[in-house]
């Protein structure tokens, strides 16, 4: 889901707005309007909405993100009720929505995760975080393979979207709107990306439940990329932007899990 923003004004009561899995919209109630919202994606959704409104008050605020779990039918956003009969009623509203709890703070941050690739294999991590290439400000990891290998879950979640399609690369940011990945959502909250997956390359699909350790797709070297590898980051998802977290891996046999450091080469024994 992309963040959306569209600002609207209406005579009450055309109100509806879809996009992807996401809708608003009304019903009308004794006292004026209930604002709802359907949301058939696989994780929660927060979407702001900033309410102008003449004659009506809302019930639960004018301007407010609003979380919606996940495949969720008719779930109340607020009532709008009208003041005065005898006047004219009239809505004004902008909107921005995307996946995730936009007000998260908390996480498992002890989540023990796998390495993103099958026993026996080791791979260098060619960028860490913070890299001196193109993760500056970024908690990003970039493990260098040949296109084509096998990856696997870091974590045990649901598939919430995808992108396969695309074969074109460059060297440059511009090319970052050709980006494969596929994106996992977790018990916690958290999401992950596996990204520059090769075309066709994923073995999943929305709504598929993983487990940790479960494959799910090629590597490649598509979108903005400077070679073949894998880009991986777990966040939080807020409206606009992402907050990228440091995360502990299993490596060798699976006994300790640290943070993975840049130039170093890392094997799963497990």
């Amino acid at each position: 889901m992309k963040n959306i923003a569209l600002l609207v004004f209406c005579l009450f009561p055309m109100l509806t707005q879809s996009q992807d899995n996401f809708k608003l919209y009304y019903e009308e109630t004794d006292n004026g309007f209930r604002i709802l919202a359907d949301n058939d994606e696989y994780s929660p959704v927060s979407a702001k909405i900033d309410f102008r409104l003449e004659n009506l008050n809302s019930t639960n605020g004018d301007h407010k993100v609003f979380v919606v779990p996940a495949r969720t039918k008719k779930y109340t956003i607020t009532d709008l009720n009208v003041i005065d009969r005898k006047k004219r009623i009239k809505l004004g509203y902008e909107s921005t929505y995307n996946h995730g709890d936009h007000n998260q703070k908390k996480y498992d941050a002890d989540f023990k995760y796998y390495l993103p690739y099958g026993k026996g294999a080791t791979f260098w991590l060619s960028q860490g975080y913070n890299g001196s290439t193109s993760h500056q400000g970024e908690n990003a990891l970039d493990f260098k393979m040949p296109m084509g290998t096998k990856i696997y879950t870091a974590r045990e979640g649901v598939v919430v979207d995808l992108e396969e399609s695309f074969s074109k690369s460059c060297t440059t940011a511009e090319c970052a709107k050709y980006n494969n990945f596929i994106l996992v959502y977790h018990n916690d909250g958290t999401f992950a990306e596996y990204t520059h997956i090769k075309k066709n390359g994923a073995s999943v699909t929305i709504g598929d439940q993983v487990k940790i350790g479960q494959f799910i797709g090629y590597s490649g070297d598509v979108g903005w990329a400077t070679g073949p590898h894998l880009h991986f980051i777990v966040f939080l998802q807020r409206l606009k932007d992402r907050e990228t977290l440091k995360t502990k891996f299993l490596t060798g046999k699976g006994s300790k899990a640290i943070q993975l450091t840049e130039k170093e080469q890392y094997t799963r024994e497990y």
